[in-house]
């Protein structure tokens, strides 16, 4: 691993790497001194992460005893620490994760297909999974995940019906809290009618309803209701750990909001992703300043920042009366040098950056620029070319090292082509040595992958996670254009940094044959 500029904290350095090298009496020492140690995280990533990947039973066990999150699933991959004990042949710790899932959840091996058909609203293949497996309709897979949290989070009503008809449980709790109603309720790439429709289904159908649901669906009487008999719940949190100061804030639903700050709600609790609180952002982030200024009357934290979304200051940086009322009551403002000039950068103020550089040539150089991942991130993310030539001009570089490089430096690939021509490393890669080879390789990007490759992207690199080069990649997620050209271009069929980690092997725990037959014609054993 390499450590990230951005990461400061020695302790939680500490204990990801003596979870990775299986020190237990290290990582007792460690949380003895800092308990909160065993959940911390970095980069979406916390320790059992590493006791897991490297195959350390007694780590595992003791880290779970500790609370360790047994549910969690990798970023970006979205891999459960049970596929990944598998697909690494830990068998003893993968039954030791399957015996403490099955506790919690009615776990399945076979539920890859009926939640693919569920999430892409393809209600034959429901059916036809059905009817070879009743059973599938109650089932979860090692997260708790079930067909019906699948169908509706893709606002697909039929299959719901179809599931409930099953026996589906309409209030399974899956591992980040949600139920199928709450599911329903995200609106990601559902109109709100159909969202309504969804979720008034499954009240008739009997899930259970709540405070927080009613603030999400504007049910005034129902929270008045509430609240005579139980003022306490105005601070009701939701298993999907969301509260209903949020959702009214969301809403921007002052009658709302001022009933249940009244009641006593405090929009500064804590939430999913929101250690501060999540009410002030959403009404900062929406320009709503009766509904910001409710809230900071009755004691929302300033400064509350959710998980990679940005301050409320941050986002009131060109809402003037927003930020002074933010200012006016506690928000910390760092009036640096290097913030100015990033705030700069990211509102493409060309006159004011290049007037700074000229007084401070030295800003372009600052390695911690944007949390670490470089000044250049933030404008080849939103394709500001003249922003980036000016930086380079100053002496400003990609860093060879960064967490969300295809994010920001490959996003587009006239800014990558741009970056690789001043002199980007082509082999940039994440703390955990995964290079944006790697990454198109996964994405399957013909286009970017070539790029890398005719600028001298190592084509056998090997990171530390799935110890596996590009072409492993490639044969994980089954592109096998990538894996065509990649074996063009003279990639090792054979190269990996474990036996369970070659591209064959890949090919083979994921089913794709044809990737298989392609492979070994090239010579993979």
């Amino acid at each position: 691993m390499i450590r990230p500029a951005d990461l400061q904290d020695d302790d939680v350095w500490s204990m990801f790497e003596a979870c990775k090298d299986g020190d237990l009496e290290r990582v007792k020492s460690l949380v003895s001194r800092r308990p909160s140690l065993i959940r911390c995280e970095y980069n979406y990533t916390p320790p059992i992460h590493f006791a897991v990947r490297e195959g350390h039973l007694i780590m595992v066990r003791y880290l779970l005893e500790m609370g360790a999150d047994i549910a969690y699933r990798s970023y970006p991959f979205q891999e459960s620490l049970l596929t990944m004990a598998q697909n690494r042949g830990h068998h003893e710790i993968a039954k030791l994760l399957l015996e403490k899932l099955s506790l919690r959840y009615t776990v399945s091996a076979n539920m890859t297909a009926i939640l693919d058909a569920a999430r892409n609203g393809d209600l034959l293949q429901i059916q036809a999974e059905l009817e070879r497996n009743p059973g599938l309709a109650w089932a979860s897979n090692e997260t708790g995940d079930t067909a019906l949290h699948q169908a509706a989070e893709g606002g697909h009503g039929p299959i719901m019906l179809l599931l409930l008809d099953a026996g589906a449980p309409i209030d399974a709790v899956r591992a980040d809290g949600n139920r199928p109603i709450t599911c329903a309720l995200n609106p990601r790439g559902k109109s709100p009618h159909l969202v309504g429709s969804l979720v008034q289904m499954l009240l008739e159908r009997g899930a259970l309803y709540n405070i927080y649901l009613a603030a999400e669906l504007g049910d005034d009487a129902y929270i008045r209701e509430v609240l005579i008999h139980n003022p306490a719940l105005a601070n009701f949190e939701d298993t999907s750990h969301r509260r209903p100061i949020s959702a009214a804030a969301r809403r921007n639903d002052l009658p709302m909001a001022r009933l249940l700050l009244e009641q006593g709600a405090d929009p500064s609790l804590p939430e999913e992703g929101a250690p501060l609180g999540q009410a002030l952002w959403f009404a900062v982030y929406q320009n709503e300043y009766e509904m910001a200024k409710l809230l900071l009357e009755y004691g929302a934290n300033p400064n509350t920042a959710p998980e990679s979304s940005g301050s409320a200051l941050h986002h009131a940086q060109q809402l003037p009366k927003l930020k002074d009322l933010l200012l006016k009551y506690g928000a910390e403002e760092n009036n640096g040098d290097l913030e100015l000039f990033e705030r700069l950068v990211a509102d493409n103020e060309i006159l004011d950056v290049e007037l700074l550089l000229k007084e401070q040539p030295d800003l372009a150089k600052q390695a911690n620029a944007f949390w670490g991942e470089g000044i250049l991130s933030v404008p080849a993310n939103n394709g500001h070319r003249e922003m980036l030539q000016l930086l380079i001009r100053y002496g400003a570089r990609v860093p060879d090292v960064s967490k969300w490089g295809r994010a920001y430096y490959f996003k587009h690939y006239e800014f990558g082509a741009l970056l690789l021509y001043c002199g980007m490393n082509p082999d940039h890669m994440n703390w955990q040595r995964i290079t944006l080879l790697h990454e198109m390789s996964q994405e399957g990007d013909l286009e970017k992958a070539r790029l890398l490759l005719d600028y001298g992207a190592d084509i056998n690199a090997i990171d530390e996670d799935y110890r596996s080069t590009p072409l492993g990649f490639a044969a994980r997620w089954g592109q096998r254009e990538i894996v065509a050209l990649l074996l063009a271009r003279g990639a090792d069929p054979n190269k990996a940094g474990a036996t369970w980690a070659t591209p064959l092997s890949w090919s083979q725990k994921k089913g794709y044959t044809e990737i298989e037959a392609d492979l070994r014609s090239a010579g993979a054993k």
